[in-house]
C-alpha cells in the first residue's frame, strides 16, 4: 500500500486478564502487522498504557483506534504517525477519568 505510514497507536486500558489477546485479534482480523508492542503502568494508578506502532493508512488507524474505545476495558485510544509525539493524552485520560466518577456519584 503506498500511502502507508508507520503509526503508533496508544491506548490506555484498566489492568484486565486477557486483554493483550483481544487487542492482537483486532490487528489479526484487520491483517495488520505489529512491529513494535510495549505495554507498561501509566502514571495513573490502576491504569496500563499499550504502545503499538503499525505500518498502515490513516484510514485504517482511525478504525482500529474506534474499534478499541468499543472495548469496555479501554479508557482511551489515540493514533498518530509514529514520529509526532503528542502530549495531551495524559490530560484526556484523567479528564475522562474525573468525568466517570463524577457520573459513578
Amino acid at each position: 500500500m503506498e500511502n502507508d505510514s508507520l503509526y503508533e497507536i496508544t491506548v490506555y486500558t484498566e489492568n484486565q486478564v486477557g486483554l493483550l489477546s483481544t487487542i492482537a485479534g483486532m490487528f489479526t482480523r484487520r491483517s495488520l502487522n505489529i512491529d513494535r508492542l510495549v505495554v507498561y503502568p501509566s502514571g495513573i494508578e490502576g491504569v496500563h498504557k499499550f504502545k503499538i506502532a503499525t505500518r498502515t493508512s490513516a484510514s485504517m488507524a482511525r478504525a482500529v483506534v474506534l474499534q478499541l474505545e468499543k472495548k469496555v476495558d479501554v479508557i482511551k485510544a489515540f493514533y498518530e504517525i509514529d514520529d509526532e509525539r503528542s502530549s495531551r493524552e495524559a490530560a484526556e485520560v484523567r479528564n475522562f477519568l474525573s468525568m466517570r466518577e463524577r457520573q459513578k456519584q
